[in-house]
């Protein structure tokens, strides 16, 4: 039948509207649901451990750099070079003081007529020598360096050295070890052994080639708690104080393996002697010692006040060994031990003052300014008298000294020297750049 509804009766239509309604969960399906909600939990857990596990090294690398081993700061004390007798004492009577000399050498000559040399005093002597060594050969490691190369057929091969190396300083991350540039420069792999036995791998923390020195560390946190509380720091001492005949172990290797021992009494000390962009002191002592492996001089405290190079040898003799003081080169091994680069200048020399003779200026006479060098590549010459150091006036070699310890490497430096022509002395300027020795 046609539609006869109009429209008006099919909007006012009601159609029925059903709500589906679940049903409520029962007992049993409530509990299957806690139970896998509490294994996920227990999973998700699990992982979140691992995962914290895994990413806390990183975390506390960035995050707490002093629990990993990143360095705290290193200060060494600086020691100033005596002064002369007149300046630091009193004038006085020179009879009395000759009367007071003469009194002293008899009183002292008696005492040593009087008193009675056994064997006991030689044993004892050697005991107190053995315990300084002992207490102080915990403070020595073995550096041993690899390279990789190749023989004549063209298979690999590693060649493999040992040098000794001096603990100077721990921080709360990692120890910091004193050894010779030949025993890292170059090196495909570095380990360091410690006195136990205990072997782990090194990293420099940098290097000056000029002095052949360097400085190692290795983390403290991979090493067994027995090796980190065992392990001596060994303290750079003064050498400044030592005097012709006081006693002095040699450390290190001096028989050529590294933690022997041997002992003796400094024979002299050399004072201003040049050396590249500073002066120094020599000592000589009456020991042998194989300075290829790497030898410290100890005064009877324990503490370093010397090391050896290959440069300054006391002679032929093997009876002898000659040292470089410490004390002259702790502004640099506190720079290199903190990871920051050693500035080099390039010179050797010694003061002039115009006293000397009419005419020459004052300042720092170059007696050698070293090929290669900042210096020499600048256009500084032999012969050249340097009085002026960036803003500073140069007079003494201390002051040139500690201008270039405060240089920066990387930026220039504007020096004045004055250079010796036909009408006398003209003033000249160079621009040297400075780096990294």
């Amino acid at each position: 039948m046609p539609d006869t509804e109009g429209p008006e009766k099919k909007e006012k239509r009601e159609f029925m509207r059903e709500k589906i309604v679940k049903q409520p969960l029962s007992r049993r399906q409530i509990a299957r649901r806690i139970a896998a909600l509490a294994g996920l939990a227990v999973l998700f857990g699990a992982v979140s451990a691992v995962s914290f596990t895994a990413v806390r090294p990183l975390a506390e690398r960035y995050l707490n750099p002093q629990e990993t081993g990143a360095s705290d700061p290193i200060q060494f004390t600086q020691d100033e070079p005596e002064t002369a007798a007149s300046e630091a004492e009193p004038e006085t009577d020179p009879a009395a003081g000759q009367v007071e000399e003469e009194q002293l050498e008899e009183a002292v000559s008696q005492a040593l007529e009087d008193y009675r040399f056994t064997p006991e005093n030689v044993y004892a002597i050697g005991n107190a020598l053995r315990e300084v060594g002992a207490r102080a050969d915990k403070g020595i490691v073995t550096v041993s360096s690899g390279r990789q190369q190749t023989d004549f057929f063209g298979n690999p091969v590693e060649s493999t050295g040992d040098f000794a190396g001096a603990v100077i300083a721990r921080t709360s991350g990692e120890f910091l070890i004193f050894t010779y540039a030949d025993a890292v420069q170059s090196a495909d792999t570095i380990y360091v052994t410690f006195s136990d036995g205990v072997r782990h791998e090194g990293t420099i923390r940098q290097i000056d080639e000029v002095l052949d020195m360097a400085v190692v560390s290795v983390k403290a946190n991979v090493l067994p708690e027995t090796v980190r509380d065992q392990t001596a720091v060994l303290t750079l001492g003064n050498s400044h104080a030592v005097r012709a005949g006081d006693l002095v172990l040699g450390i290190g290797g001096p028989a050529g393996f590294v933690h022997s021992l041997t002992s003796g009494t400094i024979s002299y000390v050399e004072r201003n002697v040049q050396m590249t962009d500073r002066t120094a002191r020599i000592l000589y002592a009456d020991l042998s010692s194989n300075s290829r492996a790497g030898t410290f001089l100890l005064n009877m405290a324990g503490e370093v006040i010397g090391w050896t190079t290959e440069e300054y040898r006391a002679g032929e003799s093997s009876e002898r060994t000659a040292a470089i003081g410490i004390s002259d080169y702790k502004t640099i091994l506190e720079r290199l031990t903190n990871g920051e680069e050693a500035p080099y200048f390039g010179i050797r020399g010694q003061e002039v003052e115009e006293t000397w003779e009419s005419g020459i200026p004052s300042g720092v006479y170059v007696t050698e300014a070293v090929a290669g060098s900042p210096a020499y590549d600048a256009g500084i010459q032999n012969g050249d008298i340097i009085s002026r150091y960036g803003d500073t006036e140069i007079r003494t070699f201390r002051d040139l000294q500690t201008e270039i310890e405060n240089s920066r490497c990387g930026a220039p430096v504007l020096v004045t020297v004055m250079r010796r022509g036909r009408d006398g002395y003209t003033e000249l300027e160079y621009q040297v750049n400075i780096r990294a020795r």
